[in-house]
């Protein structure tokens, strides 16, 4: 038993260990014809055994693949993390303008084998500003960062939908010059559309783009996905951003060491996007009488929570909704069921989700009903009829019936309900008597007793009560005073704390935080005496403390170990790793230390 355990826990950390393996490439997807870059595949926590390369075409190989490994270690609170990495680089050369597929590439790595996807690189036509003249134009004023070095976009989806069509709107900051941070954002504000933001990114992510023949750093700021919820032209306002740019101020000086010289300034540009316009149409005429506003495309399902039920016992009618559209928005489908059942508020579940522009996913809807009579029900079949925006056409859906039988309640305070006529009224039960009788007479009235109130015994319990009260505040106060007396308090109680910090200091050994574990130890031992001796943290000194524990006639020995264990600890915090043993015996003799010193100062 023992063997196949450890077998298993050996499989599984062998595949933990090679599900961690990675395997990843990096690319720029866009260049400029004669441009130089570099294509860096990386495989991550793995032993490479062999490395495939890539099929290159449309570009040059100028160098590679260069190999280089990276090895990474961490230690966070006490505990060592490492991880290896391998890279092949190569540097490529963009001879001609087009798109160019590069390959997938693999490695072989203690018997599997990983590969990446093919990537695609576009070369556009090589009449970018180059760097030396991109520079030159950085050290210039805000004035000379036009708008087409750095500009804000909103692109959406699609221009024209039909109301309910979603669409995606996403926020792009398109830049050619070195932005270093934003100020005074404003994101658009989508009237007439139901919003909902799906990406808002924490660290912005830079990725080169192709605008126009023109190579640009491009960013997506927020994506949102929109539903109109009305006809017409819709326009959605511009989104503003201040972009904060570092410009170099160059030194024009002919010496080597000019460049060295160099300063820069901090230039705030503010880039506006243009207005965008989406034209909703109006759904087409001919409705059904099921339709309730579902755009998109799905599919539905109907079910009971249970076959059979008693009379008057709950049960569920579940409708499930499954599809891509307005699925978000939709209203629980009209249900029409027989008079004898008694029909509770709707309970939605929403499993839907944003994913590629639009929701998908799932709703529920809950009927909960209580048939009030018995015999065998059928349920009109649920129609839920929505606009498929890919035929451009209604399309009802249609469940099949669903059959509920109730039989006989068994419960005895339902047995005066009306079983034929489907209502709800309830037998009237007797309690008995339905008028109690009214006396004619005047009672007799005898004497049971004497009341407690006035008598001896309640006088006797008074003056017990203010005793104990008078007693209290005795105590109370003579406790109050001792309290006053700080010095006796801390002596009191060192013994208790200092065992109450050993105890923290043992967690901080189990937990192999070294460090700490002498430092709480040391700072026991000294808070120890201080506390016994009524020291303030700055009068702790060796002399005067071996000074006052002699005067109070304390054994030299038990001085001597107390102070050496204190300079133990002391060293031990910085010096290198004594080792567990000796970790777990400083422990021990703080232990013993402390209870020598308490009872020495007790004689």
């Amino acid at each position: 038993m023992k063997r196949t355990i450890l077998l298993i826990l050996i499989t599984l950390s062998a595949f933990i260990a090679q599900a961690q393996v990675q395997f990843t490439v990096e690319v720029p997807n866009v260049v400029a014809s004669g441009e130089r870059f570099r294509l860096v595949y990386t495989a991550t926590d793995a032993k490479v055994d062999a490395f495939n390369a890539p099929r290159i075409e449309g570009f040059s190989v100028l160098a590679g693949p260069t190999t280089s490994t990276m090895n990474r270690v961490e230690y966070v609170n006490g505990r060592r993390t490492q991880s290896r990495s391998v890279s092949y680089t190569y540097i490529l050369e963009a001879a001609q303008t087009g798109k160019f597929r590069i390959g997938e590439a693999s490695v072989t790595s203690e018997g599997a084998t990983y590969k990446t996807q093919p990537v695609t690189v576009e070369v556009v036509a090589g009449n970018q500003t180059s760097g030396r003249d991109r520079s030159e134009k950085e050290e210039g004023s805000s004035a000379e960062i036009s708008a087409d070095d750095i500009f804000l976009r909103l692109n959406v989806s699609k221009k024209r939908v039909v109301k309910g069509e979603s669409l995606t709107a996403t926020l792009k900051l398109y830049t050619r010059v070195n932005v270093s941070g934003a100020e005074d954002i404003h994101f658009p504000t989508f009237n007439g559309f139901w919003s909902q933001e799906v990406y808002a990114p924490q660290q912005i992510d830079w990725q080169r783009e192709n605008v126009n023949g023109e190579i640009y750093q491009s960013a997506v700021l927020r994506r949102y996905v929109l539903l109109p919820q009305q006809t017409g032209t819709i326009t959605i306002d511009p989104s503003e951003i201040v972009c904060v740019i570092q410009v170099r101020n160059a030194s024009r000086g002919n010496s080597m060491l000019d460049d060295f010289f160099d300063s820069y300034q901090t230039v705030r540009k503010r880039a506006v996007s243009p207005s965008v316009s989406v034209y909703v149409n109006n759904l087409p005429d001919g409705a059904p009488a099921s339709f309730n506003g579902a755009v998109g495309k799905f599919s539905l399902s109907t079910k009971m929570g249970k076959d059979s039920i008693l009379a008057h016992d709950a049960v569920s009618m579940y409708i499930t909704i499954t599809g891509e559209g307005n699925i978000n928005l939709l209203e629980a489908p009209k249900v029409s069921f027989p008079p004898d059942f008694e029909v509770y508020d709707v309970k939605i579940t929403d499993n839907s989700r944003s994913s590629g522009g639009a929701y998908s996913g799932s709703k529920v809807f809950e009927y909960p009903v209580i048939p009030r009579s018995h015999g065998a029900f059928t349920m009109d079949p649920v129609t839920f009829s929505y606009y498929d925006v890919e035929s451009r056409q209604y399309k009802t859906l249609q469940a099949a019936p669903l059959t509920l039988k109730v039989g006989k309640s068994t419960d005895t305070a339902t047995q005066g309900i009306d079983q034929g006529a489907g209502t709800h009224r309830r037998i009237v039960q007797s309690l008995g008597q339905d008028i109690r009788y009214i006396r004619t007479v005047v009672p007799v009235w005898h004497k049971k007793g004497a009341f407690f109130v006035s008598s001896i015994g309640f006088y006797v319990i008074i003056l017990i009560l203010f005793g104990i009260f008078g007693a209290s505040y005795v105590l109370l106060n003579r406790r109050r005073e001792r309290r006053k007396d700080i010095v006796r308090v801390r002596n009191s109680k060192a013994n208790k704390i200092a065992r109450t910090r050993l105890k923290a200091a043992a967690t901080l050994l189990k937990q192999e935080l070294f460090s700490g574990y002498f430092e709480e130890v040391h700072r026991t031992l000294w808070g120890y005496i201080g506390d016994k001796l009524a020291l303030t943290q700055s009068d702790y000194s060796r002399e005067r403390v071996i000074r006052m524990l002699e005067e109070k006639k304390v054994n030299a020995s038990v001085i001597s170990e107390y102070m050496d264990l204190i300079e133990a600890c002391e060293f031990a915090r910085y010096a290198p790793d004594p080792g567990q043993v000796e970790k777990e015996k400083i422990f021990e003799r703080a232990m013993a230390a402390i209870s020598k010193m308490e009872q020495g100062l007790k004689l």
